[in-house]
């Protein structure tokens, strides 16, 4: 990995009195030295509703599917879970497995009654945590349900969740159709910085599995962060993942540093993070913000984040836009994903204040905030993903 780090400010001239700030923190993995090995753990709803539709053949189906992209000293275990949890297959090296008895254990899932999924996702992760693993292994744990946990609500599963990405397994979380609690399948992804989509139908489940699997095997480095060491007086907030899924961070703070985890760097995938920073009064000349530090895989990258302070009104004057329309699409994006329309409407009206209702950005925004307020949850997943001109989310 030769990762590189890159930050900019929407203000590079400040007055003395300081000022506040757009930050924006780019990290630009590089290229992948190594193939990881992937540990994958399935973790599939089998409860009665899954049953309908054709949910439970197609979740069988994608993970025949993820058999095919396995390699021999990848790892795969599945786990099933209704009223109880079922360990269909610990942890198993895929080379000492044959396919077609991966496939009848896949094929012997039963239905049950209820939907344990807090269980079953405790059971899944344990699968992996105590497999050998380095920097070059890719831990992942792929959630698919389509309903609410009988008795645990969000605030434990992010928990839960927090428990699993400490152990170094990044939770990939699907739901299916329109009875799943959504807010418990946000949480398991952002909190565990993988990521979270809905699934409209169930021929969507063998993308899903694969896609996971595959992007996997694109890792570049994992357990990723970003350290900010912090110059006295400067304060930062509104700390926002904008790539590749818009999140909201809570950063973890120890005195002047704040560290802010970030997903597994995967194979020339840039990673944006956007934030507030108050840069407090100063004397005039060039001050640090915060010296910024990327560790990942076992290495380390490091840029200053910093201003200069100036009584020149022509360098005052001076502003970069990209930066504020990235951090209020950010948030737009983050709001949508939530399903909290009036909120995106009134960030689009704040950027409309400001840089006009021609705005490419802002265009873009109203038509976002349009197709999620006559859509589900399909198009509020979306929102939270960057789209191409091809269609191509990334």
């Amino acid at each position: 990995m030769t990762a590189n780090v890159v930050t900019d400010v929407n203000r590079p001239y400040v007055p003395a009195g300081g000022a506040k700030l757009t930050a924006e923190i780019e990290v630009e993995p590089g290229e992948q030295d190594v193939e990881p090995v992937r540990h994958i753990a399935l973790c599939i709803d089998s409860s009665g509703s899954m049953y309908e539709g054709g949910n439970m053949d197609r979740a069988r189906g994608g993970a025949e599917w993820v058999f095919g992209l396995l390699n021999d000293d990848d790892y795969v275990s599945i786990v099933a879970f209704d009223t109880e949890v079922t360990v269909v297959l610990d942890a198993t090296r895929w080379g000492d497995i044959s396919r077609q008895d991966a496939v009848e254990k896949v094929h012997d899932i039963q239905a049950g009654g209820g939907t344990d999924m807090y269980q079953g996702l405790q059971a899944a992760a344990d699968t992996l945590k105590d497999l050998p693993s380095d920097k070059n292994t890719a831990r992942r744990v792929l959630l698919l349900s389509d309903g609410k946990d009988n008795t645990h609500d969000p605030p434990e599963f992010e928990t839960l969740a927090r428990e699993i990405d400490s152990a170094g397994i990044r939770i990939k979380s699907a739901g299916i159709g329109e009875d799943y609690r959504s807010e418990t399948i946000r949480k398991l992804g952002s909190v565990a910085r993988g990521d979270w989509t809905h699934l409209q139908a169930s021929g969507d489940i063998e993308q899903f599995f694969g896609d996971a699997v595959e992007e996997a095997g694109s890792v570049v480095a994992p357990d990723a962060e970003l350290e900010l060491d912090i110059a006295d007086g400067v304060e930062v907030s509104e700390v926002y993942r904008a790539l590749p899924q818009t999140q909201e961070v809570t950063p973890e703070w120890s005195a002047n540093s704040a560290v802010i985890k970030l997903p597994d760097l995967l194979d020339r995938e840039t990673q944006r993070v956007v934030l507030k920073i108050h840069a407090p009064a100063r004397p005039l000349g060039e001050h640090r913000l915060a010296d910024v530090t990327l560790t990942a895989g076992g290495e380390t990258a490091t840029t200053t984040l910093s201003v200069e302070y100036s009584d020149d009104e022509e360098l005052l004057q001076q502003h970069n836009e990209d930066i504020d329309i990235d951090h209020k699409q950010t948030v737009i994006q983050t709001e949508l994903g939530k399903g909290n329309v009036a909120e995106a409407q009134t960030q689009i009206e704040q950027m409309t204040r400001i840089h006009g209702a021609d705005t490419e950005a802002v265009q873009s925004a109203e038509r976002q905030t349009q197709i999620v307020m006559e859509g589900g949850r399909e198009e509020q997943s979306r929102a939270t993903k960057i789209v191409t001109d091809e269609g191509i989310q990334k």
